[in-house]
């Protein structure tokens, strides 16, 4: 079942066209990649999902429903969360207190939250349970008074994912998580992810260069070259697909038939 589908979604900048009828879907539970060389729009469609930019034509359904008039805030508090290629840590705060950036977002009485009434208190101690559990989840357990600045730029991120985690998405945009990680981070990120995806049913949609954890994780995979997406399928699928092998490897590869 689809919980999150992009329809003919048309993208105009002024006299250029950044995305032109854009189309799939991402089926609930699934970790699903949008791949293709830079400058192929797959950061322009993250930005149209999230309610970034509006759409010059299309439309975005989650769970049903369409957001693609939806600003930000109202994106995320529906369900749909995302981490950026770069960390966007909050400067000046702790690592917990970074982390409960995302827990506000969801809080159901954030107006409340002075206060301190029963119900609020309750809300606030779960949230606090639920930072410090994904904090350690994530190899920050141990940092959460610490100075965010005092992180090295791989545990800002996994910071920021922490941060977006404790929003409670039900789908997780996740945009070049492994920039800037090494192959031992990269392997440890890919298990924390499948241990994140089995024990909560989140779903996932990813951009991401790296074709070995695009293979190693993916359920369905989408090319998207100069705008368009040209071809989809599964792992098994796209790395046969000509296409793929085009934008990757070049036309005189196809042409030689291998």
């Amino acid at each position: 079942m689809s919980i999150l589908a992009v329809e003919s979604i048309t993208v105009n900048f002024e006299a250029l066209r950044a995305l032109s009828n854009v189309s799939f879907s991402v089926e609930e539970g699934s970790i699903t990649s949008l791949v293709g060389p830079n400058g192929a729009g797959k950061t322009t469609v993250f930005n149209v999902i999230s309610g970034l930019i509006r759409p010059s034509a299309g439309k975005i359904r989650f769970e049903g429903r369409r957001i693609d008039r939806l600003e930000p805030h109202e994106v995320a508090r529906a369900g749909i969360g995302r981490t950026f290629q770069d960390p966007r840590v909050f400067k000046g705060m702790s690592v917990l207190g970074n982390a409960m950036v995302g827990a506000r977002l969801r809080a159901s009485r954030p107006l409340y939250a002075l206060l301190r009434d029963r119900t609020t208190r309750e809300e606030w101690k779960n949230a606090h349970e639920r930072a410090c559990q994904l904090l350690a989840d994530l190899g920050l357990g141990e940092r959460l008074g610490e100075d965010v600045e005092s992180l090295s730029f791989p545990e800002q991120r996994f910071l920021s994912l922490a941060r977006t985690l404790c929003s409670e998405p039900k789908v997780l945009l996740l945009d070049e998580p492994t920039v800037g990680l090494d192959r031992r981070a990269i392997a440890w990120f890919i298990r924390r992810l499948r241990e994140l995806i089995a024990r909560t049913g989140i779903t996932v949609l990813l951009i991401e260069h790296n074709m070995d954890v695009v293979m190693g994780i993916s359920d369905q995979v989408h090319l998207m070259v100069q705008g368009e997406v040209v071809a989809s399928g599964t792992t098994a699928d796209i790395r046969k697909h000509e296409k793929m092998i085009e934008a990757y490897l070049g036309d005189r590869y196809v042409a030689a038939g291998a």
